[in-house]
């Protein structure tokens, strides 16, 4: 089963950046720093820390360049400049890390077009406590996860954490039953 690619090099996760910066683009879509940073969260190829060291490098060498948006605020888009660069450079990018990228996005795009949200809250059951987390669209679960335990404070302390990382515990869930993840098993 194929497993998820985990970028480190300081120079693919430009390339990386670039590309999605291209991906948005094609798409049509506007990019402010953080529906990138979500993207970035979401898809979890790149930590966040090495994300915004390779972003600020893209803008300070001109890679990128920022404009105002239609709605306001700072956008960024790809520049001529970047454009050559994953023109010339594109398949540095493992084909999986390209694939997952385009997947990854259209799944975000999707799910903020539906009105996605998060949610999770802990109900009192038999005598314990039940944690329900889900991802919820149009009024429908997407995905749910139910978890039972007679301690309401370690259902606490993952709710904290789901409300924190939910993008990350959904992608991770669906990645282990769509076997793009199997590192867990």
């Amino acid at each position: 089963m194929p497993r998820r690619t985990v970028i480190t090099e300081k120079n693919e996760i430009k390339l990386y950046l670039l590309y999605l910066f291209r991906l948005f683009e094609k798409l049509g879509q506007e990019v402010d720093f953080d529906t990138l940073s979500e993207v970035i969260m979401w898809e979890g190829a790149v930590n966040h820390f090495d994300f915004s060291e390779a972003f600020a490098n893209l803008l300070d060498n001109e890679a990128i360049v920022s404009y105002e948006g239609i709605k306001g605020g700072e956008c960024y888009i790809i520049s001529e400049k970047g454009n050559i660069i994953i023109d010339n450079m594109a398949d540095v990018l493992l084909a999986d890390v390209r694939e997952n990228t385009m997947r990854a996005l259209m799944r975000f795009i999707s799910y903020k077009k539906d009105g996605s949200v998060y949610s999770n809250k802990i109900v009192e059951e038999n005598g314990g406590w039940r944690l329900k987390c889900a991802l919820r669209a149009k009024g429908k679960d997407i995905v749910s996860v139910n978890l039972y335990s007679d301690n309401k404070q370690y259902l606490e302390k993952i709710s904290i954490n789901f409300s924190s990382n939910a993008e990350k515990v959904i992608n991770t869930i669906v990645g282990v039953l769509t076997g793009d993840i199997d590192f867990l098993l």
